[in-house]
């Protein structure tokens, strides 16, 4: 079973992905740590030195090698791995895919604190690129998901987990079938 993690940057992923491989005894990848390690740069470099053009063509392929993997994962993608349609079409056919849903009130929350080391919110006006980015990438989300988790307020880390392995749990039998 190889189960991806895709929504917007700060929905929790990595925390999420990290339990959840927890949960089911399988390895946990993050395919940004990934790209990285490879690389030999951090995310905000590689956009910086090679631009978002090149990072995305990386990133495909590293998603690409890693699906392909012929073991179970939980995989956490980056926030735009969803932008190449090649990128959605494998994320649908090889992986229970599920969308980490969070409100663009709660995003810019999340990521005030750490919007410097994100690349694509590098600016004075952050929040009007996080909502432009958060509109863009929505309906891709949707579409790219089996499975689609919207974040509650006052919910704790632990019922989430919960409730998405729930989830996942009623998805794999029809995963499998069609697979």
């Amino acid at each position: 079973m190889k189960i991806a993690l895709i929504g917007m940057m700060g929905s929790g992923k990595t925390k999420i992905g990290q339990l959840l491989a927890a949960h089911y005894g399988i390895d946990f990848l993050d395919l940004d740590h990934i790209i990285e390690q490879r690389v030999g740069l951090s995310i905000s470099e590689i956009f910086a030195q090679k631009g978002e053009t090149e990072f995305r063509k990386i990133e495909e392929s590293t998603l690409a090698e890693v699906v392909g993997l012929g073991k179970p994962l939980v995989l956490a993608c980056g926030g735009g791995v969803v932008l190449m349609p090649s990128n959605r079409e494998l994320l649908e056919s090889e992986c229970i895919t599920v969308w980490l849903d969070v409100p663009l009130r709660e995003l810019a929350r999340r990521l005030a604190g750490e919007k410097d080391s994100r690349p694509l919110l590098a600016s004075s006006n952050w929040q009007e690129t996080l909502k432009e980015i958060y509109d863009a990438r929505h309906m891709l989300y949707k579409e790219t998901a089996s499975i689609r988790y919207v974040w509650k307020e006052n919910c704790s880390i632990d019922t989430s987990i919960q409730r998405i392995a729930q989830l996942i749990d009623s998805k794999k039998a029809e995963f499998q079938r069609t697979s």
